[in-house]
């Protein structure tokens, strides 16, 4: 029926056929070698990356590598994608947000970072004074020029400039309290939390899960107030950034006697359109997959409900996309 010549040619496209195969089969089960970027040794997040990479790992390849890197937090990881130094990394989708648009703190737009999966936790903002202070709300501090000891991160940095936006909100400069006779401290965390204790800053603005230790200790040695944030400039800060309202429940912390309006939000895992659509599709299903193991290892992953994994307003990685399209998640 076919002569020499086309069977032959039959048999080189056959053999040409299963070696394309096997070759794109042997490239999809390679091994991978992945950086995950967290926060610093001992942080929840850190805690949290820990068990992700061991989620990761037991579901690519065999032999594959998920390094967990201890920095460098919302703000830091996009930039660490954006260098190649990290594959994945841990932040919120207000700091991603503003490394997509290249907003400050963003030198430049970051435009090829992508979702794997969020609303991995709760997360707060909340600014709180000494409670022996005038202050009530943030209208307060303006309304007395009132010359505050204001504790905040390091400049670049999640809590600071949430704090200057929130300030911002309510018509208040670091200059302004500056001018007012009062001080801003670029402080770190455990810093910022020895100050408040000793009298010596008067407010203190960051970020806040439920139970943190260091909260609940600054709580539990210094009597708080923690301020309301106005309805008006939550619905700014969901309209420009991304957080939503929230509240800080009664009895979160001593002293917090009735719910608290705040802002809330929530991590994200994020990663870059680098990364291969199968290798995404396994890293999203693995965490989605075992919410548990993330709760018996990080208790703020409580809240993490795998049905709003895909919820964070920011672009989703194809991979990502494709798992939470196969499970029903979105349509």
């Amino acid at each position: 029926m076919f002569g020499k010549g086309t069977k032959r040619w039959m048999v080189l496209m056959l053999a040409g056929a299963c070696l394309l195969y096997g070759a794109v089969a042997g490239a999809e089960a390679a091994p991978q070698k992945l950086a995950l970027a967290s926060f610093k040794t001992g942080s929840g997040w850190y805690v949290m990356a820990q068990t992700m990479a061991k989620l990761m790992k037991g579901a690519l390849p065999a032999g594959s590598q998920v390094d967990v890197l201890p920095y460098s937090g919302g703000v830091g990881n996009p930039m660490l994608l954006a260098q190649g130094k990290a594959d994945m990394g841990l932040s919120f989708p207000i700091e991603t947000g503003l490394a997509l648009k290249g907003e400050a703190p963003y030198k430049q737009k970051i435009p090829n970072l992508k979702l794997l999966v969020g609303n991995l936790d709760t997360y707060w903002y909340v600014f709180a004074v000494r409670a022996e202070t005038p202050i009530k709300s943030f209208k307060d501090i303006k309304a007395q020029k009132f010359p505050l000891r204001l504790a905040v991160l390091p400049k670049g940095s999640s809590g600071e400039w949430d704090t200057r936006k929130m300030l911002a909100a309510y018509g208040i400069t670091f200059e302004d309290i500056v001018s007012w006779g009062g001080k801003v401290n670029y402080v770190s965390f455990p810093t910022a939390v020895e100050m408040m204790k000793d009298g010596q800053a008067d407010a203190f603005g960051q970020l806040c899960t439920p139970g943190h230790p260091s909260w609940t200790q600054l709580a539990t040695m210094t009597k708080l107030r923690f301020l309301p944030v106005d309805k008006a400039v939550g619905d700014k800060f969901a309209k420009e950034y991304g957080f939503s309202m929230s509240y800080l429940p009664k009895g979160s912390f001593r002293g917090v006697e009735a719910n608290v309006p705040v802002l809330g939000f929530a991590t994200c895992l994020i990663t870059t359109s680098k990364m291969p659509v199968d290798v995404a599709y396994k890293i999203t299903k693995a965490i989605c997959s075992n919410k548990q193991e993330l709760v018996t290892a990080y208790k703020g992953a409580k809240a993490f409900d795998p049905k709003k994994a895909a919820q964070a307003a920011l672009p989703l990685h194809p991979g990502a996309e494709k798992y939470y399209r196969e499970a029903g998640i979105i349509k």
